[in-house]
């Protein structure tokens, strides 16, 4: 519970200590503010008061818990004077309470910067025992507890009266099960299709913690992060955030795929990482570093998504990002940068000096004309495309974008049913061309091709309602086939039937500038479109070669 009130506290450790077996044992984890008066302890709740309203006496603590077996862990001051609790009050009434204390009774507990040090000593100690599947005890954990260098006040145990210890954590005797369990799990992803290694990806998340403990230091060791495909790399990303908030195995697994010299590995430690950034001060650096470095822009432009998602809004290093080169990039980075407090006024001036800055027309343009269709001021003197007047772009702009998905266990399902990303654009072309005719629908679809937002480009391509009739995939495909982003590119090619595709020769655009292009050569590979004369223009590293070669792309 988080910041609970006294009231509640009690009412839910009252409840808890009822519903459990005499085999089960109740452990009870504080860290807050207590204070000593008259040798009683008393533990401030989040509705505490300095008249003593909202605290609890530890004596309260201990009649809530007092029909289970417990163990009580304090991380506040004087939390020493509760381990009296675990002595028997005569001879004639048992306890069943034990008692870790951070500090002594008449000592206060450190709390830095940081956060407090047994807290930080004791959730490393836990995940360690959870690792190894060693069997970890009150007793065993003081003893780690003290006996390490970053505890600054020695911790205070007391094991109930009559027992011995209080075993927190029983021996995992699967370890080895683990083991082998990992080592299949990496032999399958080098046999399976994309499709099934993201799955894969995804119930892995679903296995017990020991397993997935084991299967994390893979990600690095066997380089399995090394995939072509995005929604693999999501997928390893996701299992990696899923994973507990303070584990510290997921935090240097995440900062070594982040400072890879491959994107691929770095996209992935992105992903698994993004929750980290507000308060892992070295991750959020890495994660600036993968901002203004020349890497391809699958992981640039993750960088600069996720650190706005925490509150980063650092508009210098934005600016000296591969994003800031193109209008694809200038107007994601707009959306990533309009929850900061900047007004819309100063956000359509920034985006239009991006834009100006790069010195290409065509990239003002596009800024201009997206920014007049999403309702910011564009300055008089500044042109903005036809496209702008477009009954069609102003209801595709009108549509809210997917959005962040709530659930990371269903990500593969909601994905699948409202697109691979958050920004994914919906286009809803039935509902629209209800009520126009035929003919003017069809010269809209037309001039779909100069939209500035990409998300909406492909959305259109990929809206089931184009596919119902030959004219309507005609007039798509027509700037689809031809489009210089990967995304819009990829719809198309799953828009258009196999035999339409050929073998595409130009060199699209250069990986630092736009994402996608792996996928969109996944893609074509699918569709028997061709990808030898494609791959022979780009130079690929030995690791990005055989990531492509993995999933059968090579040269013909």
């Amino acid at each position: 519970m988080l910041d609970p009130s006294a009231n509640e506290a009690l009412a839910i450790l009252a409840l808890t200590s009822r519903r459990l077996s005499d085999e089960e044992l109740l452990v009870v984890y504080f860290s807050g503010h207590a204070r000593l008066r008259r040798s009683v302890l008393a533990l401030a709740f989040s509705d505490a008061l300095d008249d003593g309203r909202g605290h609890l006496s530890i004596s309260e603590i201990a009649n809530a818990c007092s029909e289970a077996n417990a163990a009580l862990i304090l991380d506040c001051c004087h939390s020493g004077a509760a381990a009296s609790l675990a002595n028997r009050p005569d001879m004639l009434t048992p306890t069943t309470i034990s008692v870790l204390a951070s500090s002594a009774a008449f000592s206060t507990a450190a709390h830095l910067p940081e956060g407090s040090p047994f807290t930080t000593a004791l959730i490393n100690v836990v995940e360690d025992a959870s690792v190894t599947g060693k069997e970890l005890s009150l007793v065993a954990l003081a003893k780690e507890l003290n006996s390490g260098k970053d505890t600054h006040e020695k911790c205070v145990v007391n094991v109930a009266e009559g027992s011995e210890d209080v075993v927190l954590l029983q021996e995992q005797r699967d370890m080895v099960g683990a083991k082998e369990t990992a080592d299949r799990f990496v032999s399958r992803l080098a046999s399976v299709d994309r499709a099934a290694r993201e799955l894969m990806w995804y119930s892995a998340a679903e296995l017990p913690q020991a397993y997935q403990s084991v299967l994390i230091d893979e990600i690095v060791s066997a380089g399995i992060a090394r995939e072509a495909s995005w929604l693999v790399r999501r997928a390893i990303g996701s299992f990696l955030d899923r994973q507990p908030g303070h584990s510290r195995i997921r935090n240097k697994v995440a900062g070594d795929l982040i400072s890879s010299e491959h994107w691929m590995e770095v996209c992935v430690g992105l992903i698994g990482a993004r929750r980290l950034f507000a308060t892992d001060i070295g991750l959020r650096s890495a994660a600036l570093d993968v901002l203004v470095s020349q890497i391809p822009a699958n992981a640039t432009w993750l960088a600069s998504m996720y650190l706005t998602d925490c509150g980063e809004f650092n508009f210098d290093s934005t600016e000296r990002s591969q994003l800031a080169r193109t209008s694809w990039g200038i107007t994601e980075i707009l959306e990533h940068f309009r929850a900061s407090e900047r007004g819309e006024n100063w956000l359509s001036g920034w985006a239009l000096d991006l834009a100006t800055a790069t010195g290409d027309e065509n990239v003002l343009l596009e800024v201009a004309t997206h920014l007049r269709l999403i309702g910011f001021v564009v300055p008089a003197n500044v042109g903005v495309s036809q496209v702008a007047e477009e009954p069609l772009s102003r209801y595709l702009y009108s549509l809210k974008p997917r959005g962040k998905l709530s659930s990371s266990s269903g990500k593969w399902l909601l994905s699948s049913l409202f697109g691979n990303w958050r920004r994914d654009g919906r286009s809803n072309l039935r509902t629209y061309a209800a009520s126009k005719r035929p003919s003017a629908v069809l010269r809209s679809l037309e001039q779909m091709g100069t939209l500035p937002a990409v998300a909406l480009r492909t959305a259109v391509l990929l809206d089931p309602w184009i596919g119902e009739h030959p004219d309507r995939v005609e007039a798509v495909l027509l700037w689809g086939l031809a489009d210089d982003h990967p995304w819009v590119r990829q719809a198309a090619v799953e828009l258009a039937a196999d035999g339409r595709i050929g073998p595409i020769t130009d060199p699209l655009i250069d990986m630092p500038r736009c994402p996608g292009l792996f996928d969109l050569l996944l893609t074509l590979n699918d569709h028997n479109g061709g990808t030898g004369p494609l791959l022979e223009r780009i130079e690929l590293t030995p690791v990005e070669r055989e990531a492509l070669v993995r999933d059968g792309c090579q040269q013909q």
